[in-house]
C-alpha cells in the first residue's frame, strides 16, 4: 500500500498540536492576559511542538544537503529576528493595532522554545557530521545466525512518547521556573523576553542534555533475528520470539535519534531505541534496512506497508 493511501491521524501530527494549544492560549493573550501561568505555558509547549515538527520535516527531506540548507537558514534568521525584537520594540510591532501586538506576543513567546529546539537539531546535526570520521560511521549489519539473519545493536528500551512526555515536562517546569525569577527579577535589566531567551539557554539547554544522558544510560544489548517465519528480539535479559504471523505491527527506522524497532504481537508490545542509545566510538546509533527476504516473509505472513518514508518503514496486519 502506498504511503499516499494511508489515511491521516492528526494525533499524531506535532505541527497541528502547536497550532491548537497557540489558538487555545490565543483569547489571554487578546484579553492582555497573555504572561499569565496557562496561556504561557500554553505559548511554550505549542511553539516547542511547532519547532520539533520542523525539525523532523527537515530530517526527512529526500535531498539531505537541501534539509541541512533550510534548516540552518531557519535558524539564523529566526534568531536575528528573536534577538531583535527581544532586545528592543520595533516599530512596526508598536505600529500594530492592540490585537496585533497580542498575536505578535503570542508568536514571540512560542518562537523561544521552538528556536530553542531547533538550534538543538542544528547542533546534533553539525555535531554528527563533525564527529565523523573520514570513512562512514559503522552501522550495525546483518549476519546469518540459526537459519535466519540477524543484527545486534545497543539500544534504550523505552517508549519514544515516554522521552516526549518528558519534553514537554521539561518545558513546563522551566516555563513556571522562568515565570517565577521573572518576578523576582523583572524590575532589573532584563525584561520578560529577554529573560525567557536567556533561560532557554542556561535552563533549557542544559536540562535537554541532561535529560538525553539519562537515557543513554539505560542502553541495554540488543538483537533481532529474523527467519522466513519467526521473529526473536532480545534486549537485557529479556527475548521474545514469536511468529511473523502474530505481528501486528512492525515498525522499523533506521536514523536519527529515532531510530528504532517497535513491535506489536497478540502477547507483546516492544520499543527499542538504537538513536538514543550510547554506542562504541565509531559506530552509529542507527540501524541497518530490512534485508530483501525479510520484507518479503512479513508479506507473506500477511503484512502490508502502510506508510514508508525515507528511513522509516511501518508495517501492518492486512484487514482481512
Amino acid at each position: 500500500m502506498p504511503a499516499s493511501d494511508v489515511s491521516w491521524r492528526p494525533w499524531r501530527s506535532a505541527w497541528l498540536w502547536g497550532v491548537a494549544l497557540l489558538a487555545l492560549a490565543l483569547p489571554w493573550y487578546l484579553a492582555g492576559h497573555g504572561l499569565d501561568l496557562p496561556p504561557l505555558l500554553l505559548a511554550l509547549v505549542g511553539g516547542w511542538a511547532l519547532g520539533f515538527w520542523f525539525v523532523n520535516a527537515t530530517l526527512r527531506m529526500r535531498r539531505e544537503r537541501l534539509g541541512a540548507v533550510f534548516h540552518i537558514a531557519v535558524t539564523v534568521t529566526g534568531g536575528v529576528l528573536l534577538w531583535a525584537v527581544t532586545a528592543g520594540r520595533p516599530p512596526f510591532v508598536e505600529s500594530l493595532p492592540g490585537s496585533g501586538r497580542a498575536v505578535a506576543l503570542l508568536v514571540q513567546m512560542a518562537s523561544i522554545p521552538a528556536l530553542g529546539w531547533i538550534w538543538l537539531g542544528l547542533l546534533g546535526r553539525l555535531s554528527a557530521s563533525v564527529s565523523r570520521p573520514r570513512t562512514e560511521m559503522l552501522v550495525p549489519s546483518w549476519s546469518r545466525e540459526d537459519g535466519g539473519s540477524i543484527v545486534r545493536f545497543p539500544a534504550v528500551p523505552m517508549r519514544l512518547r515516554e522521552l516526549y512526555v518528558m519534553i514537554v515536562a521539561v518545558v513546563l517546569l522551566g516555563g513556571g521556573a522562568v515565570i517565577a525569577l521573572m518576578i523576582v527579577l523583572d524590575i532589573f535589566v532584563f525584561g520578560p523576553r529577554m529573560l525567557l531567551v536567556l533561560l532557554g539557554l542556561i535552563v533549557g539547554f542544559p536540562a535537554y542534555l541532561t535529560l538525553s544522558e539519562s537515557y543513554r544510560r539505560r542502553t541495554v544489548a540488543a538483537s533481532v533475528w529474523f527467519d522466513s517465519d519467526r521473529i526473536r528480539v532480545a534486549y537485557g535479559a529479556e527475548v521474545i520470539e514469536t511468529p511473523l504471523a502474530s505481528i501486528r505491527m512492525l515498525r522499523w527506522r533506521t536514523d536519527s535519534e529515532e531510530a528504532r524497532i517497535e513491535l506489536h504481537t497478540d502477547v507483546a508490545e516492544i520499543s527499542l531505541v538504537a538513536g538514543l542509545a550510547r554506542v562504541p566510538k565509531g559506530t552509529a546509533a542507527a540501524l541497518p534496512s530490512l534485508p530483501r527476504f525479510v520484507r518479503r516473509s512479513l508479506q507473506l505472513a500477511g503484512l502490508v506497508v502502510r506508510h514508508e518514508r525515507k528511513g522509516t518503514t511501518t508495517w501492518v496486519r492486512e484487514a482481512a
